[in-house]
């Protein structure tokens, strides 16, 4: 199953969207037929490839803005076979650039042209990639065999200025928003390049190895750069230093490193006022400045679990080797390194639900407890020991208008969700225990907490509670859906999509059920506040987002392809009989 932020889908034509206006941007003739139409975020631009030909145009204009042909076969055709070389692109929306990339083992070519009139920037062939044997195998980069189409946003930049497909790109290339620059993963070291110009302020030959992460801190003008290991291979994982080093963003000068525990997540670590807050293995506090871990309450509360680190860390890593990645990233097996969101109360203190023993030392003992905690002074100040019991496993934890929710799956992997007073840790309610499927290496649902109700998804239904009181207000069992056994939710604008084991379900805020459509080999869907759309291999189907009505379902003629912009505004036909592209957006 795809998820519903699919950036591509490949239509046949044949339709009109009746629930909106389309204006008729223009008719493009084409030289060739395209395997892929990519939008940028804003709609503003497309790009357009086949095989190694790629084309970027302006979509309101409807002019091309350049064209030319990559090196090596495309990044996203491969699944997960073992290569090294690959070609992809960069598009930087704040610049009005964009930068292609033709890379292997041992060189990398790079090219940056101009959004405004395609005219060539600059280029070298100096930005050497450090793409390892290990690194290629695409297993190692989160794509999976099949999963051709994921969010093409780049989580590490934390901003939607920057937009690539490819996999590699992603994983060697940081965005820096604040600097108009690019970090690139070399073999000399990292390496800071200016987007614009193609300018390398420096290297810095101590940074080696996978980024997971970048942050910069404006405050101190300082990178944070978070150390990964190059894949999720058994020897990287094994070998591998987890390292945080800090880096002068000027000069590209070492400041300190320093080592991590843990299991990196991307989009956890936070830098508040002057303390870098890593959640990776419980709660590591480190001077920004200094680089030195805070000797305080949380490194002492934390010493006993950090020191058992290694061996469960070596135990993963052979795990990921013999089972694959995704046997051993499931919530239930190796819970202590599970990282956690970092959620605040309205005093600014830090609210954190985890595993710790009667004295107060976190990652040991059985029981769960809640803990408020001033990152500013380093302290504990509140802690409210063995809120749940020895067979409750945290899943996920929110916090919403004051309320601390943490949903945990216990014996018979039935799961349960407790509620507290952010301020104070009282226990407000807890939810009836609910079943789920009996298989515990199955990922658990998420729960959503939206317009006062929580919405709980579990393998044999659908719970809304008061999201207060908790009290029940409805329940739909999965079977009475259609759609046979749940597979994956996920939340939209105006309720869930229920993805099933024989169709698609979709369910409002209040527990209405307003459409299943059954499916036998379901591409894709995307949802919008109008909308949902769902592609199979032979039709399309049109259903009301808010009322569930079908709209309509086409048959697809073999003719005629369709690529939908991931915010549904939108919409680009190509006719392989005449070879023109038609464009259309909301008016």
């Amino acid at each position: 199953m795809k998820r519903i932020t699919t950036l591509l889908l490949i239509l046949a034509l044949g339709f009109q969207l009746k629930a909106q206006v389309l204006k008729e941007l223009g008719q493009i003739p084409l030289d060739f037929t395209p395997d892929y139409i990519d939008f940028s975020p804003n709609d503003h631009y497309m790009v357009l490839e086949h095989d190694r030909q790629y084309q970027v145009w302006d979509v309101k204009s409807a002019t091309k803005i350049l064209e030319g042909e990559h090196a090596f076969t495309l990044g996203r055709y491969i699944k997960d076979l073992a290569v090294s070389t690959g070609s992809g692109y960069i598009m930087f929306e704040n610049e009005q650039v964009f930068m292609t990339f033709d890379y292997q083992h041992n060189s990398t070519l790079v090219k940056a042209y101009s959004l405004i009139d395609g005219k060539s920037l600059w280029e070298t062939d100096q930005l050497h990639m450090a793409i390892s044997v290990t690194e290629t195998i695409l297993t190692a980069h989160g794509v999976q065999e099949g999963n051709l189409f994921e969010p093409g946003l780049n989580v590490k930049s934390n901003s939607n200025k920057f937009y690539t497909k490819d996999k590699f790109i992603d994983r060697l290339i940081n965005y820096l928003p604040e600097r108009q620059a690019i970090t690139i993963n070399g073999k000399n070291g990292l390496q800071l390049v200016d987007v614009k110009t193609g300018k390398l302020h420096w290297t810095q030959k101590a940074v080696s190895g996978g980024i997971g992460e970048l942050l910069y801190d404006t405050k101190t003008k300082r990178m944070l750069a978070i150390q990964v290991p190059n894949s999720e291979g058994a020897i990287d994982q094994l070998a591998s230093k987890q390292e945080v080093l800090a880096l002068d963003a000027g000069t590209g000068k070492l400041l300190w490193r320093v080592e991590y525990s843990g299991t990196f997540q991307p989009g956890f670590a936070s830098v508040i006022g002057n303390t870098l807050v890593l959640p990776y293995l419980e709660l590591t506090f480190i001077d920004v400045e200094t680089g030195e871990e805070i000797q305080g309450d949380i490194k002492t509360r934390t010493q006993a679990a950090k020191t058992t680190t290694k061996v469960i860390g070596n135990i993963m890593a052979i795990d990921r080797a013999v089972h694959g990645s995704e046997e051993a990233q499931g919530p239930n097996k190796y819970n202590r390194l599970i990282p956690r969101k970092l959620h605040f109360n309205s005093d600014g203190k830090l609210c954190y639900f985890t595993t710790f023993n009667e004295e107060g030392q976190l990652g040991t003992g059985m029981k769960k407890g809640y803990l408020i905690i001033d990152i500013h002074k380093d302290k504990v100040e509140k802690e409210e020991y063995g809120i749940l019991g020895n067979q409750w496993t945290v899943v996920q934890d929110e916090m919403v208008d004051g309320l601390f929710y943490v949903k945990a799956s216990g014996n018979l992997n039935r799961t349960m969700i407790t509620a507290l007073d952010a301020k104070t840790g009282d226990v407000v309610f807890e939810t009836k225990k609910a079943s789920n499927s009996a298989d515990i290496t199955k990922l658990f649902n998420p729960f959503m907490v939206s317009n006062g109700r929580i919405v709980d998804i579990v393998s044999q239904g659908i719970y809304i509670h008061d999201a207060k009181t908790g009290e029940e207000l409805s329940y739909t069992r999965t079977k009475d859906l259609g759609i046979g056994r749940v597979k994956y939710s996920e939340f939209y604008a105006n309720g869930i999509l229920l993805f099933g084991t024989k169709g698609l379900a979709i369910i409002d805020f209040e527990g209405n059920h307003l459409a299943s459509v059954a499916t036998k080999s379901l591409l894709d869907v995307i949802a919008t506040k109008e909308e949902v759309w769902v592609l199979e291999n032979k039709t399309f189907t049109r259903i009301h987002s808010k009322n569930g009505d079908v709209l309509e379902t086409n048959i697809l003629p073999k003719t005629e392809h369709v690529f939908l912009s991931p915010s549904g505004n939108t919409i680009a036909n190509f006719s392989t009989s005449n070879k023109q592209l038609s464009i259309k957006q909301q008016g």
